[in-house]
């Protein structure tokens, strides 16, 4: 089995966090398994979240989407699913994972939980 990780919850610290564990990891993608069913995490999920933190590193991405699953426009979701051409919703886990690596890190905007460079990266 791979690596488990938590998704990012709510507020700092977290709350109502799930779980996804990290099964292949390759250079095109990762597979990670979510509940009962395997979701691909393309590379360009990830180049996307990095090429929008280089044009502008204090931007604040919000990891949510709305109830009936409707990416807001300041979202990680909304970054992927326009790069993508995928209606799949992927912030959580990108979010979740990024975290981990310590490339971004949680903060909150008022209620809503974003990723945010952290000091020493900008």
């Amino acid at each position: 089995m791979g690596s488990m990780l938590k998704t990012p919850g709510r507020g700092i610290p977290a709350t109502r966090q799930g779980t996804f564990i990290v099964n292949n990891v390759n250079p095109a993608e990762l597979i990670i398994e979510s509940g009962q069913g395997q979701i691909i995490l393309e590379k360009i999920c990830f180049e996307i979240v990095e090429r929008t933190f280089t044009a502008n590193p204090a931007i604040r991405l919000r990891v949510t989407s709305l109830h009936d699953n409707v990416p807001f426009p300041d979202s990680v979701d909304k970054l992927i699913r326009d790069a993508t051409g995928s209606n799949l919703a992927r912030g959580n886990y990108v979010s979740s994972i990024l975290v981990h690596c310590n490339l971004v890190k949680y903060a909150m905007t008022g209620r809503q939980k974003v990723i945010v460079l952290p000091k020493d990266r900008k």
